[in-house]
């Protein structure tokens, strides 16, 4: 496969992680390859991203482009030391409405942006794999479900500055979720100027496996149906505390015997969790493993995995 870099982009609640992960697996059965998740840590692109300088200024937005293009130079040169392919989720077209709908920069400037690093990562043969749904409001509501209230309140959070209200007035939480629309347009409008390997895949119907499919294929690699490992699931639900935490810190693995799924709620309000291993389970969308085992004090588990968060090598005990 010539290309060393595939990048899988696009708005909030398109599938970027779910797809990402599975397309690195499939990969990872065929050549070495790597993920990046967005939240990973120390992550070469999203560490103090676009903090190079003001981003309501032409001054401090050229600051970022040169810094930003810098990254993306020492970004290329780690996948190119690994001798690997990296599957990377977001961080470029999704810089749109993380930066650029409150920055000075036009479409143009965007654009030119976004080719100069394409040709900064030109060794690598990039491939960018753009994920969109028509009706992204539906994908946001249901992603509220699982995600919980605070997330509803961050995506949905009123922002005057945002270049959408340039042109609209702010009314209620419906203008917002017509901002949220305009940036997927641009975003896709952005990505039709750039030139180099691509491709589009509508998530609306949620057939992961199909999209995952579907993009080895363009890929040119061989797809290769992954079954789930044999594990008795329901064996670990129960109510876990962090060992040195305190009662405040809690996680609850709930078992779902219609579906045969594990959910935990820690995370998120409602995260699936698959098992990859004899004792192994994964959060499905995120660089996450949790590894349990007997102890005196009963089962219990402990985190790993590359996410930017406090419980890394924590360790949870069931009540």
């Amino acid at each position: 496969m010539k290309s060393k870099l595939i990048i899988v982009d696009g708005h909030s609640s398109v599938g970027k992680s779910s797809i990402s992960k599975r397309v690195y697996q499939q990969l990872a059965l065929q050549q070495e390859a790597y993920w990046v998740h967005e939240e990973s840590e120390n992550h070469s692109i999203r560490h103090n991203e676009f903090q190079f300088g003001g981003l309501d200024t032409v001054e401090g937005m050229e600051l970022n482009r040169g810094g930003m293009l810098q990254k993306w130079a020492e970004f290329r040169d780690s996948i190119l030391a690994s001798g690997k392919i990296c599957i990377a989720e977001g961080c470029f077209l999704h810089a749109y409405d993380r930066y650029f709908v409150h920055s000075v920069w036009d479409e143009d400037d965007i654009v030119k942006y976004s080719s100069q690093v394409l040709e900064i990562l030109g060794e690598l043969h990039p491939v960018i794999v753009l994920l969109h749904r028509p009706n992204l409001r539906i994908s946001l509501e249901k992603a509220f479900i699982a995600r919980g209230q605070w997330w509803r309140e961050l995506i949905l959070k009123r922002d005057d500055l945002h270049v959408y209200f340039k042109n609209h007035k702010y009314v209620d939480e419906n203008s917002m979720f017509a901002a949220i629309d305009y940036e997927q347009a641009k975003i896709m409008e952005i990505y039709n100027q750039l030139p180099g390997s691509k491709m589009r895949v509508d998530t609306s119907e949620e057939n992961w496996e199909q999209y995952v499919e579907e993009i080895i294929t363009f890929l040119g690699a061989t797809y290769e149906e992954i079954k789930p490992n044999p594990c008795k699931m329901e064996q670990y639900a129960g109510t876990y505390h962090w060992q040195h935490g305190g009662e405040t810190h809690k996680w609850q693995i709930h078992y779902d015997a219609e579906n045969n799924r594990l959910y935990t709620s820690l995370f998120w309000d409602y995260m699936p969790m698959r098992c990859v291993a004899e004792n192994v389970l994964e959060l499905i969308s995120f660089p996450v493993e949790l590894h349990f085992e007997q102890s005196k004090a009963g089962l219990q588990f402990r985190i790993r995995g590359n996410y930017d968060w406090e419980y890394n090598e924590k360790v949870f005990v069931r009540e």
